[in-house]
This record gives C-alpha cells, structure tokens and sequence, in this order.
C-alpha cells in the first residue's frame, strides 16, 4: 500500500503531464490558425526604353546637280526688228559715210548678232577719212570679242596712218582682246620693241610713216 506521499508525488507527475499535453495541443491548434506567409508575386519590370544611338559617323552629302540656266535666244520678231532698222539704213538714201554714222550710232542697242551685222557693213561703208567715228567702238574693251574682231581685222584694209595709229591706241588698253596683236604688229612694222614705252612706239610709228611717204 502506497504511502500519502508517494500518492502526491505521482498526483504531481500527472498533472504536468496533462498540463504539457494541453500546452501541446494549444500550441498546435495556434499554428493551424496562423495564415501562411505571403507568396511573393513577381511583378514584371518593364524594360527601359532604349534611347537610339546616333553615329558619330557623318554620312556623305547627297551631291544635288543643278542645271545650267538656258541662255535665252532672241525671238524671231526680236531679230527681225534689229535686222528691219539695218536694212532700212541701208536702203536710205543717205550717203556711205552717213550710213555708217547711223550705224555706229545703232550699233550699242543691238544684240550681239545684230552688232556683228552692223560692223561689217560700217567696216564696208566708213572711208579712212571718217574713220575716227568708228574709234570709240574699236577701243572699246566691253564689247563683244565678236564684234571688235570685225573692227581689228578691218585695219588691214585701211590706210597705213589710219591702221598703225589705231594699233598704237588698242596697244595701250591692257585688257582689250588685240592687245598684244596690236603690239605684234605694230613691231613687224616699226622693227622695234619698246615695251609700254608709249612714247618710243609714237615716234617710231611716226618715223615709219615720214618714210613711207618720202618713197
């Protein structure tokens, strides 16, 4: 028979064991009720918009032809109104040297076809006599080429005075077309060289014509 004591002792035992059974079954009935933790949930990241890249390369200009403008021809009723005033000077009744006057008067308001016609009958018409009516036109550097070639050629035709005076004239124009013709000839005939001694060249022009008319 077990003594009061040892009653107590096993009473004890089991009421900690029920208390840590109890404990237990809480314990667990509480971690059944704790809500599981949050699933993460990935959340897409949009991708960063991509700046785009300019090369430092320099890309080759397009090369952009461009037409040259259209020289514009003189329409027909133009050419026949130049070429009516020539033919009615020519069919006037005025004088070979007025004829010429009057189209060395006409000669700068024509274009350059109509000035080549106009030189060529003044060239034809003007005597040596009346030729420094024509100077002006032949010292003139602004014309035409065209035009002055038909002068300069037509000195051959003329007078030796008339002729190397006006190759001494268009000599001292450095920038006219028959600049350095003028000079070649007037060398052939003088048999000297004196540069852009303008006084030399008028002497010897000079002596060369006292004696053409001495033979």
């Amino acid at each position: 028979m077990s003594t009061p004591a040892e009653s107590n002792s096993t009473r004890a035992i089991v009421i900690g064991l029920a208390v840590v059974a109890v404990a237990a079954v809480v314990a667990i009935a509480l971690l059944q009720k704790t809500p599981p933790p949050p699933i993460p949930v990935a959340v897409a990241t949009p991708a960063p918009t991509s700046t785009p890249a300019f090369s430092s390369r320099v890309l080759p200009s397009a090369t952009v032809s461009v037409a040259a403008p259209a020289v514009a021809k003189p329409s027909p009723s133009a050419t026949a109104a130049w070429e009516g005033m020539i033919d009615q000077i020519l069919r006037s009744n005025a004088t070979e040297a007025q004829m010429a006057q009057m189209l060395i008067n006409l000669l700068p308001t024509l274009p350059e076809d109509g000035q080549i016609e106009a030189a060529n009958h003044i060239a034809n018409l003007l005597p040596d006599a009346n030729y420094n009516a024509v100077r002006p036109l032949l010292l003139n550097a602004g014309l035409p080429e065209s035009v002055l070639s038909v002068f300069f050629t037509d000195l051959m035709n003329r007078d030796d005075p008339t002729k190397l005076n006006a190759f001494l004239d268009v000599a001292k124009i450095s920038n006219h077309p028959f600049h350095d013709e003028a000079l070649s000839d007037l060398q052939i005939y003088v048999g000297e060289d004196y540069g852009t001694d303008w006084n030399k060249w008028k002497s010897a022009v000079a002596d060369y014509l006292k004696t053409a008319n001495e033979q």
